[in-house]
């Protein structure tokens, strides 16, 4: 019995064609899948595309116990 793809499954796949210089689209998820059907990468890929951004934000460490002078170098 075939399995259906995850939402995973089309999110890496995604994030493998970024690193490859390519925008991820249906067709290309469907392509480096070998299996899909269109409803389900579209609606994958739009959790994907809404998930980015926040992805992409730098990820800041959380201070507010350590010492005004050491919190402030880290800053930096």
């Amino acid at each position: 019995m075939a399995r259906g793809i995850t939402e995973s499954d089309v999110h890496t796949a995604a994030d493998e064609l970024v690193a490859k210089r390519e925008r991820p689209t249906v067709d290309r998820i469907r392509a480096h899948l070998r299996t899909g059907s269109p409803n389900t990468v579209t609606r994958c890929l739009e959790t994907w595309w809404n998930r980015l951004g926040t992805r992409l934000q730098p990820q800041r460490p959380d201070f507010e116990d350590a010492p005004t002078v050491l919190a402030e170098l880290a800053g930096q």
